[in-house]
């Protein structure tokens, strides 16, 4: 039996957990899908999601995929940014052309017959282009004059869609708009279509879900620190200060990266107890952060 609970807990659209649930049911799962096809064309209406623990080859867990859409042939593959960096761009990226290199078999000459696209939903704005709601990439080589339209980057840059006026969006532009909310409240204050709405309470149900809360939250803590590590090796110059900015450092250097991971441990409103867990900060030290 699944164990619920009175208390209401703010469950947000961006994360790996919201969007593998909206994917169980099919109204849910339609609403999804039409932000998807709007934005790049890729209908996954016969898409599976598949394991989300897939390796692309690399020994980094951290190179493995949020979320994994396949029809046996194609893929798509939505990555969810939640950090306000760009370090979460070259994941993407290079998960991208794992994905599509081990869509073939070992040997097998290279073809044109498959697709693989990258679906990244940033909680930032694009450097230089503050302004820019979406970029699209696809592959082409100079020196072989070809363009490789089988694999496509599609980059959405939700808060820029947020700071628009809700009203002068577009249907699928008005869902994007609620990924980056921070209330139900601030949802219910804008949307009237019954197909948001809906969402919306599945929202505030699986907030009182004790199983998905657990879930959730673990996904929360384990993005929290995991971008908190991407961003010291960005920052740093990611291919030789992706490991370093894990082990190196001194002391006053582990110990603010704690704090910064537990600030933003606060500002998903998550208990004293977990967080003390798993920033190794006491609880005084986390409640001076308040």
């Amino acid at each position: 039996m699944i164990e619920q609970t009175d208390e209401k807990k703010y469950i947000s659209l961006l994360a790996d957990s919201t969007i593998k649930y909206l994917w169980k049911n099919n109204a849910t799962k339609n609403w999804f899908n039409e932000i998807i096809l709007d934005k790049t064309g890729v209908d996954l209406s016969n898409y599976t999601l598949v394991d989300g623990e897939y390796n692309s080859g690399s020994d980094f867990k951290d190179y493995r995929t949020d979320l994994t859409f396949s029809d046996g042939k194609n893929s798509l593959i939505n990555e969810i940014n939640r950090s306000e960096s760009e370090s979460g761009e070259v994941k993407g990226r290079r998960y991208l052309f794992r994905r599509a290199g081990n869509s073939f078999s070992s040997g097998e000459p290279y073809k044109n017959d498959r697709s693989t696209v990258l679906v990244m939903l940033n909680n930032y704005k694009k450097r230089g282009f503050e302004e820019c709601k979406m970029a699209t990439y696809s592959l082409f080589s100079k020196e072989l004059e070809h363009s490789y339209d089988d694999l496509k980057i599609c980059e959405i840059y939700l808060p820029v869609y947020h700071e628009m006026s809700y009203n002068n969006l577009s249907k699928i532009d008005k869902r994007l708009w609620l990924f980056t909310c921070e209330s139900y409240e601030e949802m219910y204050s804008v949307v009237e279509d019954d197909d948001s709405l809906y969402i919306i309470q599945e929202l505030e149900r699986l907030s009182m879900n004790d199983s998905f809360r657990d879930e959730y939250d673990t996904e929360l803590v384990n993005r929290t620190m995991m971008e908190s590590l991407k961003d010291e090796g960005y920052n740093s110059g990611f291919n030789d200060g992706f490991n370093d900015g894990f082990n190196d450092g001194t002391t006053k250097g582990k110990q603010e990266r704690n704090i910064e991971i537990a600030k933003k441990m606060l500002n998903d409103n998550m208990s004293i107890e977990l967080i003390s867990k798993y920033s190794g900060l006491t609880v005084l030290e986390i409640e001076n952060l308040k």
